[in-house]
Order: structure tokens, then C-alpha cells, then sequence
């Protein structure tokens, strides 16, 4: 009887150790959910934001050209920049050299007024389209700079923690410096660990990584290069 009890509470045991309770499902009444806060709202606004890729495919296809456009007269754009008295949409693409040009509606018009219109050549829109990402590329590779005080006041901080995300939404690589200044107060190690944790968490909320790994240190100088995890 003694070696029964004994095995029993060894299985009792064991099943505490290595197997989960049971959990009982219980009626929950309704509960009012509360409204995500400001990090998370603003984090799952940002996730659903449109990419800059699509916002110009869907400026693409909104453009109407040619045939498209549903006006039996235009106006079409001079070279100075005025524009030329109506003429028919028909008789304005005959007048064209097509399919090296088009006529690109820039403004739908009104009931009194025709819809404004240039022509544009494909091979000139082309060259512009490439010179255009290539800035947008080098701009992309230039490297901002910020730099913090470990001892910065909290307005000062938020300042410059919007400015960083601002440049990460922007595709920029940015360095952050964190440093003493020079006359100023050493900081205390509180500081320091805010200052630090704030910009660690200013980064991941931008969806940010780090390009190399963090140099010098903490309460010193510190240098850390972060960029967008989706951009090159």
C-alpha cells in the first residue's frame, strides 16, 4: 500500500512537470476592445501605405491619351508654354507623327472649356523616366546625419526621432551619432538607456535595419547606420 501511494505521487508529479494543465474554457462575456495606441495605429497605417512603385503605376494608368480622351475638341500646349486655340481631337492627331508621339490630356476640362493637352514624344519620356530614377537613386544613396547629445532634453529627442523616421520613409540611409558634447553635463546612466532605447525603438518602428554593426560606446560615443530593410 505504501509502494502504491508512493508510485502515485511520482506519476502526480510527473504530469505537473512535463505535461500542461488542462484548460478549462469559461463563458467570457463582451468586453469593449480598446483602440490600439498612437505606435501601433501609426505602425499599421504605415503597413498599409501604398508604395511609391504603385503609386506611380496607378498615376500610369490614369493617364488617357489619344483615342482615350472623350472630347471632340482640345487645347493643346504650345512651346512657350500658352496654349493654342481648339482644335479637334481628330485633326490634332493626324497632325503628329505617330507612334513616336501621342497627345497626353493633362487637364479634363470643364462643360465651357475643352481638356488641355501636349504632345509628348515617347522617346523624350523615356530619357526623362531614367534620369529621373537615377536621381531618385543617388538621392536614396546619400547619407543623412543626426546627431544626439546623450543628455538631450525629452522635445529635443522626439524631434529628432521624427526626423530620423522621416528620412527612413524616404528611402534614406541615415548615420546617428550619439555623443557627449563638449560643456555640457555628463549623463547619467538613466539617460543614457532612454536615449539609446528610444533610438533602437524609433528605428523598428520605421521598419529599419542596422547596415553594419553599432561602433563605439554606450554613455561615449556611439555610431550606428540604419536604412529601410526593403531598400538596396
Amino acid at each position: 500500500m505504501k509502494h502504491m501511494r508512493q508510485l502515485i505521487f511520482a506519476t502526480q508529479a510527473f504530469r505537473r512537470i512535463f505535461l500542461p494543465p488542462v484548460q478549462v474554457s469559461k463563458f467570457q462575456p463582451f468586453r469593449h476592445t480598446s483602440l490600439p495606441s498612437i505606435t501601433q495605429s501609426r505602425f499599421i497605417s504605415r503597413s498599409r501605405r501604398p508604395s511609391k512603385q504603385d503609386q506611380q503605376k496607378e498615376q500610369q494608368a490614369r493617364q488617357i491619351r489619344d483615342e482615350e480622351i472623350k472630347s471632340e475638341f482640345i487645347q493643346l500646349v504650345n512651346e512657350d508654354g500658352g496654349l493654342n486655340p481648339p482644335v479637334t481631337l481628330e485633326d490634332a492627331l493626324m497632325m503628329i507623327q505617330r507612334p513616336d508621339n501621342f497627345i497626353l490630356q493633362v487637364s479634363p476640362g470643364s462643360r465651357f472649356r475643352p481638356p488641355v493637352c501636349k504632345i509628348v514624344n515617347r522617346f523624350e519620356m523615356r530619357e526623362h523616366e531614367r534620369a529621373k530614377a537615377k536621381a531618385a537613386h543617388v538621392n536614396r544613396s546619400a547619407l543623412k546625419q543626426i546627431e544626439l547629445n546623450w543628455a538631450i532634453d525629452a522635445h529635443d529627442l522626439s524631434h529628432r526621432l521624427k526626423q530620423l523616421i522621416g528620412f527612413l520613409e524616404k528611402g534614406r540611409k541615415v548615420e546617428i551619432i550619439l555623443t557627449k558634447k563638449r560643456g555640457k553635463r555628463a549623463p547619467n546612466v538613466e539617460e543614457v538607456k532612454h536615449v539609446m532605447d528610444s533610438v533602437l525603438q524609433a528605428t523598428k518602428e520605421a521598419d529599419a535595419m542596422q547596415v553594419k554593426p553599432m561602433e563605439g560606446e554606450p554613455g561615449k560615443h556611439v555610431v550606428l547606420v540604419v536604412k529601410k530593410k526593403d531598400q538596396q
